[in-house]
């Protein structure tokens, strides 16, 4: 969104690849992304629509609601709520870290605050600032 690549991005990246694995879609199709169709059937954590057809019945229970559990984390819009990639990998691994996880990223997206948006957007204007000037070094020195 800010143009600001970090290992957030990745996550959120990461995410998408998840539903794309659960889904069988690409992540960008012609008619919309595949998080723009998938959040409202995370919400309401309609996990038989948005397994791919093709497995039909035949695919672990289990292992798919780990999948669409640390999916739906990965893609939170406020990447601060998102995981950190070694947590990811837990969350694979163990049901209860993300259950725990879960109920935490909900409990703290509706507590974001004005000192976090201050701070997202110090970064993002540094960042900025720091490839502005490397831009005018590379122009200026040839």
């Amino acid at each position: 969104m800010h143009g600001v690549v970090d290992e957030k991005t990745d996550v959120y990246a990461f995410g998408v690849l998840l539903l794309e694995l659960i889904t069988g879609r690409r992540a960008l199709d012609q008619q919309q992304s595949i998080v723009v169709w998938a959040k409202p059937l995370l919400d309401k954590n309609d996990i038989k629509e948005l397994i791919d057809p093709s497995l039909g019945n035949d695919y672990d229970v289990k292992e798919v609601d780990r999948m669409v559990s640390t999916a739906s984390l990965c893609i939170n819009h406020a990447s601060f709520l998102r995981p950190q990639m070694n947590q990811v990998i837990k969350q694979l691994r163990d049901n209860e870290y993300v259950a725990h996880c879960s109920k935490k990223s909900r409990s703290l997206s509706v507590r974001r605050t004005y000192s976090n948006e201050i701070f997202d957007a110090q970064e993002y204007n540094l960042t900025k600032q720091l490839n502005m000037n490397r831009l005018r070094e590379i122009a200026l020195s040839s």
